[in-house]
């Protein structure tokens, strides 16, 4: 048992489910009406539709085989745990890069913070490792 990866399977878990959730009722309030936007418009809105159904995935299969690893069922495995170090280190790094390429008000690092969860769950797996 690695209690450290079970921390970041549940962070992942519950993630998961707030993403599912939340993250859709908030993405579907920007959806633009087809009848007055443009054709643009709409296609963007469904191409990011397309990402957050990517990030359910990433964050399902992340979320099982950090608790695999954390539980025993599947024997450790030292580059998947670097894979999903690298992952949610990443993903912290790239979410403030784009925050800041966006030149987002302070308040928006605050209000879209998922970057934290990404900075705990590496932390956790990199303290597990």
């Amino acid at each position: 048992m690695n209690g450290y990866f079970i921390a970041a399977g549940t962070l992942l878990v519950l993630s998961l489910f707030v993403h599912t959730i939340a993250g859709n009722r908030f993405y579907s309030a920007a959806r633009p009406d087809p009848r007055t936007a443009t054709p643009k418009a709409c296609e963007a809105w469904l191409m990011g539709r397309c990402g957050v159904q990517l990030i359910t995935t990433d964050l399902t299969l992340a979320a099982t085989f950090v608790l695999l690893l954390g539980t025993g069922v599947i024997p450790r495995n030292r580059w998947l745990e670097v894979f999903l170090l690298v992952q949610f280190g990443g993903w912290m790094v790239l979410w403030l890069v784009s925050l800041a390429a966006e030149k987002a008000e302070k308040r928006a690092y605050l209000r879209l913070c998922q970057w934290v969860l990404f900075l705990l769950v590496a932390l956790l797996i990199g303290l597990g490792m």
